[in-house]
């Protein structure tokens, strides 16, 4: 007898609400984590280590079984991410000291990791007909949205909640149970499955047609994710230890700043400008933004933050979906899973190593010095990144723009939106 299903659109519509869950707790810790400091006085460095455990906990998740669904099915690897994610959810509700959030921001990045690919393919997959195109900016958009909505609900708990912790993981972790439920009796979207097989080897390289580009674009990719650690791991901590302000929802919004601009640039900027004009204007957005920073850190002034995040989170969009659009043309469809993971590599590794150096660092000088050297690291890679950019053969850019099809831009811009957070 067949296994009674819910509809389509409840799947659809269920599946894309948890995985805005799913992001938006993702988020949580990194306004939470100044809170935590505040109360069990550890030190910058471990406050930088469970940012970034997140990271590369995803990396790795990523990297491991990014491709199962394809081979066992959508719904068994979505139950088991949600299951781990709700682990992860309990293990922050009951952390007794930082050590223990460190374990629960692992295994939320590797249940992030797990679900992102899954969730992505599936919600485009189960949506009914009428709903492709929603569905389609449903996963443009719902790693970064998921993200800045998350930090700022958090930051507003922070300001009026008396356990923020409790409040942000214990609904978090009731959307997600519903989700478990109504995804086990989800439809499931891949016909024929195949064994786990060699699905579970990691596959780290560059095709071969695409590594002169990769190459160049390395400098730019590790720049701009050095950017995206500058504030979302340092930038609560600056806000509230050196310039003084203890407002959740301040907080709240100097970390989600940069995520949220660099969703508007990738999907409203981007198609009115043509990718290269579009990458190197991002370009002098993330110096322009990060030289803001920078200032505001060694000035004290909170509003220049936040200025520069916007302003860096546009730059960073831009840059990065521009980066895609050169890259993804040049290799073949079956070759573009192995693109993205050595793209992934760079990324996640640009975004939490820095982050924990910074937060040694920071024990040793004091996190202001620690930050503005952070800054000045970044722009000099960043920089670098324009330069290889400006001396780009002409050859190898006429070839990406000719082959930068409104499909293949469409791919580029989903891309870059999902794995802005």
């Amino acid at each position: 007898m067949p296994r009674p299903t819910v509809p389509p659109i409840v799947a659809f519509v269920s599946s894309a609400i948890a995985f805005m869950t799913v992001m938006a707790a993702a988020g949580a810790p990194s306004a939470l984590l100044v809170v935590y400091q505040q109360h069990w006085h550890f030190s910058d460095s471990e406050l930088t280590v469970a940012f970034a455990i997140y990271a590369l906990a995803l990396l790795l998740a990523l990297l491991v079984i990014g491709s199962l669904s394809d081979r066992i099915g959508r719904r068994p690897v979505l139950i088991a991410a949600l299951a781990l994610q709700a682990v992860a959810m309990v293990v922050f509700l009951f952390a007794p000291n930082i050590g223990v959030v460190i374990v629960a921001r692992a295994l939320q990045g590797f249940a992030t990791g797990a679900a992102t690919s899954a969730f992505s393919a599936y919600i485009a997959e189960v949506a009914p007909a009428a709903q492709k195109k929603v569905a389609a900016l449903v996963v443009s958009i719902a790693s970064v949205a998921g993200l800045g909505i998350g930090v700022v609900l958090t930051g507003v708990a922070i300001q009026f909640a008396a356990a923020p912790a409790a409040v942000v993981f214990g609904a978090a972790l009731a959307i997600i149970v519903i989700a478990i439920v109504v995804t086990a009796a989800s439809p499931e979207t891949v016909g024929e499955r195949q064994g786990i097989g060699d699905a579970l080897e990691p596959r780290i390289g560059v095709p071969s047609a695409a590594r002169t580009a990769f190459a160049r674009a390395a400098p730019g990719m590790i720049g701009i994710w050095m950017s995206a650690g500058l504030v979302l791991g340092l930038g609560a901590s600056i806000v509230h230890q050196a310039l003084h302000i203890t407002s959740g929802a301040a907080l709240g919004l100097v970390v989600a700043a940069q995520p949220l601009a660099a969703a508007v640039s990738a999907l409203v900027l981007g198609p009115l400008m043509p990718p290269r004009r579009f990458m190197l204007a991002g370009y002098v957005a993330v110096l322009a933004g990060v030289s803001l920073e920078a200032g505001s850190f060694a000035a004290g002034l909170a509003s220049l933050i936040i200025c520069g995040a916007i302003i860096t989170g546009l730059g960073f969009g831009a840059v990065f979906s521009s980066t895609l659009g050169f890259l993804v043309p040049l290799t073949r469809a079956q070759e573009r899973a192995k693109l993205f993971s050595a793209v992934y590599v760079v990324a996640y590794l640009a975004y939490g190593i820095p982050t924990i150096l910074a937060g040694f660092l920071s024990d040793a000088i004091g996190l202001v010095p620690a930050a503005i050297i952070y800054a000045a690291a970044t722009l000099a890679v960043t920089a670098a990144g324009l330069i290889v950019s400006l001396t780009r053969t002409g050859s190898t850019s006429r070839d990406a723009r000719s082959d930068h099809t409104p499909e293949a831009r469409a791919h580029d811009v989903r891309a870059s939106t999902s794995s802005a957070a």
